[in-house]
């Protein structure tokens, strides 16, 4: 059988696109170990009409709520890559402009920003009252009939090859024989109509594949062609099944809301939520993908606020061990770009909003951030890691001199050193012996790695603050890569 599309060439296109941002993933790395296997027999088993999807894994994640997720096997987001690149270039001409998600510089920014400049267009620079009206799709995914979806995709496709590849997905059942990854009891955290589980034969597509975020759009663009040229709504937005629609008349709104919901009954077998159908003042701005929308400015939703506070003590909680008569900060490299990775994600989503008073308040109410971390407006700099390559040992322990002014047990090898002033008081007020000192330093002791936690009770008892810089087998140059990962402080005392 001759075919143009299941070629090892646009597979291994596929399997390219599949790994981008993932390659260090588990089952990237498994599948790129016989990549060249697993492509042609991707393209025998797509030439041959025999493919089948393999079992999906399924979990229960959390974000602001309690979502079941079908993750497809490595293989099988090749196979949607592959599938979703040529259906992009019947679809994406007829999409219309305000369609948003799973599309090129389509994504939350950009929906934001256009509604912020649809707000100033319907009340003239805010010298005019205007309405929003937001409207959501009840259990939008799990409602979804896939052969009306499947019919709605063959009206604009036309090859054989992308026709049967299209309908081996859409119509795939991933609820047969998963492969489930937690627990039983969190599918009761699952809300009523949520679960492909409990819907009917044939509807439903899963949340966690590549297919179903585009089919998604596939699906809404009768909705979205019926707002635009039948009720002929100027501004309009739609993020996967979140709409909003901007119009200086209340009234008007609420028609337009009636007959959007009669569409969705009879024409895509879709309910519309029977809470979130709102219309609002423009003036009070719209809670919409992560913000709170004002033809001015924008605001971080107090969800996201809140989820980035508890992250951040939950996280502290790890790091701060309180004892008797001290404190003790304890933050190896992992915990550490954990920690640093979650302030900077949140801090990339609050550059977008007017939110440099609520960064300012973050930092100044919690003292491990500023301890932690260094920070000019949004950009975040770990401050125990030393910034590029030390010329020289001296150069690297000099970096952590600057930035702490207690005692500093410095890894070289399979001792901890103090160099040079605590090396003199280690020597007077410890009876420490002094080693000949190493270039560039004028005095030296210290202690075997396995009595490290001695001597910083020692120091700690001598009323000594401590920084503990470990070193790692990692190179940084031609030294050894060395960052801070414990303090003990007598008293919580970060200004130094």
């Amino acid at each position: 059988m001759i075919t143009t599309l299941f070629t090892f060439e646009n597979l291994h296109r596929a399997w390219l696109d599949c790994r981008r941002h993932k390659r260090g993933k588990t089952a990237a790395l498994a599948f790129e170990a016989n990549a060249e296997e697993e492509l042609f027999d991707l393209a025998s088993e797509l030439a041959g009409r025999t493919y089948r999807p393999r079992p999906s894994f399924c979990f229960v994640a959390r974000n602001d709520k309690y979502r079941e997720v079908f993750a497809a096997q490595f293989r099988d987001r090749v196979v949607h890559h592959l599938l979703v690149r040529e259906l992009e270039k019947n679809w994406e001409p007829v999409f219309i402009h305000d369609s948003y998600a799973c599309r090129k510089e389509k994504g939350t920014h950009a929906a934001v920003q256009r509604l912020q400049k649809f707000m100033r267009q319907a009340t003239a620079n805010d010298t005019r009252r205007a309405w929003f009206a937001q409207l959501d799709i009840r259990s939008f995914f799990p409602s979804i009939d896939r052969r009306l979806l499947l019919d709605l995709v063959h009206a604009r496709i036309h090859s054989e090859e992308l026709q049967w590849l299209a309908e081996v997905l859409i119509l795939h059942d991933p609820t047969i024989e998963p492969l489930l990854t937690c627990s039983h009891k969190k599918w009761v955290k699952i809300l009523p109509g949520k679960s492909l589980f409990s819907v009917p034969p044939g509807k439903g597509l899963p949340i966690g594949n590549l297919t179903s975020q585009f089919f998604a759009n596939v699906y809404l663009n009768p909705l979205d062609q019926f707002i635009k040229h039948d009720l002929k709504a100027k501004y309009y937005i739609r993020y996967v099944d979140d709409l909003i629609l901007v119009h200086k008349d209340r009234y008007i709104l609420e028609a337009w809301r009636n007959r959007i919901e009669e569409f969705l009954r009879n024409r895509l077998l879709l309910e519309m939520h029977p809470v979130r159908r709102i219309i609002r003042p423009v003036s009070n701005g719209a809670d919409y993908v992560g913000y709170v929308v004002r033809p001015s400015h924008l605001l971080i939703r107090r969800r996201i606020v809140n989820r980035c506070k508890a992250a951040i003590a939950g996280q502290s909680k790890v790091i701060l061990h309180k004892e008797t008569e001290k404190l003790v900060i304890f933050f190896p490299p992992d915990v550490y770009q954990q920690m640093y990775a979650t302030i900077q994600s949140y801090f990339g989503l609050f550059l977008h909003a007017s939110s440099k008073s609520l960064c300012d308040s973050m930092f100044a109410h919690r003292p491990l951030l500023r301890l932690l971390f260094q920070r000019w407006g949004f950009i975040i700099r770990k401050r125990w890691v030393f910034p590029g390559k030390p010329a020289n040992l001296k150069t690297q322990y000099g970096f952590f001199r600057r930035h702490f002014r207690g005692v500093i047990l410095f890894q070289v090898g399979k001792y901890f050193e103090l160099f040079d002033r605590d090396a003199i008081w280690s020597e007077k007020n410890l009876g420490m012996k002094r080693i000949p000192a190493r270039f560039r330093f004028y005095a030296r002791c210290g202690v075997y790695r396995a009595r490290r936690q001695e001597l910083i009770n020692r120091l700690t008892a001598a009323q000594q603050n401590v920084l503990v810089v470990a070193q790692s087998d990692r190179p940084l140059g031609h030294m050894k890569n060395r960052m801070g990962v414990t303090f003990v402080f007598n008293l919580f005392d970060v200004s130094q």
